[in-house]
């Protein structure tokens, strides 16, 4: 009997040895479990940087951005996108009642106002890669990676630029728009669809928010269609992807 207790008792912690272990080795990903309808629509967008409603009116609206990291209400934000047998059209419509730019040639679009679209090859976000829109249509792109066992982003390339990329912005009395077109041709050769059937794509969705403060310096906010949960400001992490659908 001792010597049944005495195996036992060794094979109970060996489980938990394993455990542990395999635990620390391989981190996991929660689960997508936020989809945006990307919808059909019979006749493209023209990319113009002006929100014309009947261009968009088959494009499902999403206005779920808040500001994870504050306790304040966030200002109003639309997006919208569509598909065609040729490209992925999308729009932002942003409320903001001071409209920053930035203007140092180094990095004007950092310290600017800006949309932000990122777009994943895996889960674990081994590669993904950012577009960040800006009131004067600059974007900012690039291609990155995420180190799971460490929890933090491996590494970025700012020279990497979308291929067939097309953008136009305007101001707006209320704040300013955001237009986009991308090939689907782009998606296939950075292999970002999800599925053989090239209808799901990981997305995260977002908005810098500044403000101008009277001594010079920037007030930076940041919004999310889905929370992090990050303690920091923090879009480079899978927790800020959810999965766009195209629907038709």
């Amino acid at each position: 009997m001792n010597k049944l207790v005495i195996i036992a008792a060794a094979v109970t912690a060996s489980m938990t040895s394993y455990h542990v272990v395999a635990e620390t080795v391989t981190p996991t990903v929660e689960p997508v479990t936020a989809v945006y309808n990307i919808n059909y629509a019979k006749v493209a967008p023209v990319i113009d940087g002006i929100a014309h409603d009947n261009e968009w009116k088959s494009a499902q609206a999403l206005t779920d951005f808040t500001f994870p990291w504050r306790d304040t209400p966030a200002p109003a934000t639309e997006f919208k996108a569509v598909w065609n047998a040729d490209s992925l059209y999308f729009q932002y419509t942003v409320t903001d009642a001071n409209v920053a730019i930035g203007t140092d040639p180094e990095r004007a679009i950092l310290d600017s106002d800006r949309v932000e679209i990122f777009l994943a090859k895996d889960a674990n976000l081994s590669r993904y890669y950012t577009m960040e829109i800006d009131p004067k249509a600059r974007v900012f792109s690039a291609e990155a990676s995420y180190d799971m066992a460490n929890q933090k982003r491996a590494s970025l390339d700012s020279h990497w630029a979308w291929k067939g990329l097309e953008t136009k912005a305007s101001l707006t009395d209320s704040g300013y728009i955001v237009e986009g077109k991308l090939p689907l041709q782009t998606l296939t050769d950075l292999s970002l669809w999800q599925n053989k059937q090239q209808t799901q794509l990981l997305c995260a969705l977002m908005r810098a928010e500044f403000t101008q403060q009277a001594d010079g310096k920037l007030d930076m906010g940041w919004m999310a269609w889905i929370d992090p949960k990050t303690p920091k400001p923090n879009f480079h992490n899978p927790q800020t992807f959810g999965r766009c659908q195209l629907v038709k």
